[in-house]
C-alpha cells in the first residue's frame, strides 16, 4: 500500500469511539490505516464526538460518505440489525468493510455479506477483538503444541455478569437490549464473543446442544437467561460453554478450565494457573502484547487488506461463529442437538 487506508467510520457511539480509539493507538507504530471521516445520523453527538476526536469530516449517512473517492475502507459499529445492509452497500461500492460482532444477525445474512465481498474483489472482516486477546493466544498455542497438557481430553468456559438492577443499557446503548431494534440477549450479544474464543482455541464446531434457565429475579422474560451449551468440536472434544446474565463470575470462577493428558489449566483474562504435576500453581501472567486487542483488530484488517489470508476473523470465519450461536438458539427451542454441517452446510 502506497498511501494509508482512508476510513469511514459509521456509528461513533461507544463502539466507534473504541475503534477510533484503537486507530490511534495502532497509528503511534503503524500508520497505515487512518479515520478519514464520522458518519452517525445524530447531528449533535456527531459533531460533539468529531470535534473531540479532531475528525474534520463527517456525513449524516452512509450513502453520502460512499460518493467520490474520499474513502477506502467502512467500518460499521452501528446497531446488530443495520449490518448487513450498510454492508452490502459498502462493498458493492468498491470499499473494503470492518463490521462490529455479531457480524450478523443469522448466517444467510452473513452468507450475503460474503457473497458481496467476493463480487467485488473487496475484503470483509470482523472487529471481534477476544480473539486477539493475550489469554485466548496462549491458550490457543497450548492445545496447538499439546505443551504442558498433551492432548485435550475436556473443557469448560464460564463468562458472564449480573448487572445492577433490569438487564439494559443506558442511553444511546439502550438498543443492545431491545429485540425490536435489533438488539439480543446476553447469548448473541456476549456468546458471540466467548464462541469466538472457543473457536480460536480449539478449533470448529460439529454440534451444539443448549438448554436454557432462568431464574425468577431475571426480569426479562423477553430475552434468554443463563445458556447452558455442550460443544462437540470437530476434533471430538468436548466443550462445555455457560453464557449468563444472572451470574457474576467473581475471581477465577469464570473463564477457561482445560483439561489434558498430563493435567489442566484454570485461565480467566488477567492470568492462569497450571496443575501438572512438577509445576507450581501459584497465577501467573501472559506473555505481554505491544497493542491492546482493540488495536491488534485494525492491524490484522490492514494485512488482510494488504493480502494476508491466514489472519483470523474474517468474514468467513466469523460466519461461523454466528452458525454456532444460531445453532443454540434453535437447540434450545427445540430441545434438540443441531449438527452445523447439517443445519447450513459448508461454511
Amino acid at each position: 500500500m502506497d498511501s494509508p487506508i482512508k476510513l469511514a467510520v459509521v456509528g461513533v457511539g461507544w463502539a466507534g469511539s473504541r475503534h477510533t480509539d484503537a486507530i490511534t493507538e495502532l497509528r503511534a507504530s503503524d500508520d497505515r490505516i487512518e479515520i478519514a471521516c464520522f458518519v452517525d445520523n445524530d447531528p449533535e453527538h456527531l459533531e460533539e464526538t468529531a470535534s473531540k476526536y479532531g475528525v474534520l469530516q463527517t456525513y449524516p449517512s452512509l450513502g453520502d460518505a460512499l460518493v467520490g473517492p474520499l474513502i477506502d475502507a467502512v467500518d460499521i459499529a452501528t446497531p446488530h440489525v443495520l449490518h448487513e445492509s450498510m454492508a452490502v452497500t459498502a462493498l458493492d461500492a468498491g470499499k473494503h468493510v470492518i463490521v462490529e460482532k455479531p457480524m450478523a444477525m443469522n448466517v444467510d445474512e452473513a452468507t450475503r455479506m460474503i457473497e458481496a465481498a467476493d463480487a467485488n474483489g473487496v475484503r470483509l472482516f470482523v472487529a471481534e477483538n477476544q480473539t486477539y486477546e493475550p489469554y485466548i493466544k496462549f491458550l490457543q498455542k497450548v492445545v496447538e503444541s499439546g505443551e504442558p497438557l498433551g492432548q485435550v481430553t475436556a473443557a469448560s468456559v464460564a463468562s458472564g455478569f449480573r448487572p445492577r438492577g433490569r438487564y439494559g443499557y443506558p442511553g444511546r446503548r439502550a438498543w443492545l437490549a431491545e429485540p425490536e431494534f435489533g438488539g439480543t440477549g446476553s447469548w448473541m450479544l456476549h456468546g458471540i464473543h466467548t464462541l469466538a474464543g472457543v473457536r480460536a482455541v480449539f478449533g470448529d464446531v460439529a454440534r451444539v446442544y443448549v438448554q436454557e434457565h432462568k431464574t425468577p429475579s431475571f426480569e426479562r422474560r423477553d430475552l434468554e437467561g443463563t445458556m447452558s451449551a455442550l460443544l462437540t468440536m470437530a476434533s471430538g472434544v468436548n466443550v462445555s460453554v455457560v453464557q449468563s446474565p444472572e451470574t457474576r463470575f467473581r475471581g477465577n470462577t469464570g473463564g477457561y478450565l482445560v483439561h489434558g493428558e498430563r493435567g489442566s489449566i484454570r485461565a480467566t483474562a488477567d492470568s492462569y494457573e497450571l496443575f501438572v504435576d512438577g509445576e507450581d500453581p501459584t497465577p501467573r501472567n501472559y506473555p505481554e502484547s505491544a497493542l491492546s486487542s482493540y488495536a491488534l483488530e485494525f492491524k490484522v484488517f490492514t494485512d488482510y487488506i494488504g493480502g494476508d489470508d491466514s489472519v483470523a476473523t474474517t468474514g468467513v470465519s466469523e460466519r461461523k461463529t454466528l452458525a454456532v450461536i444460531q445453532a443454540g438458539a434453535e437447540s434450545t427451542a427445540s430441545g434438540t442437538a443441531i449438527d452445523i454441517t447439517e443445519r447450513f452446510g459448508e461454511l
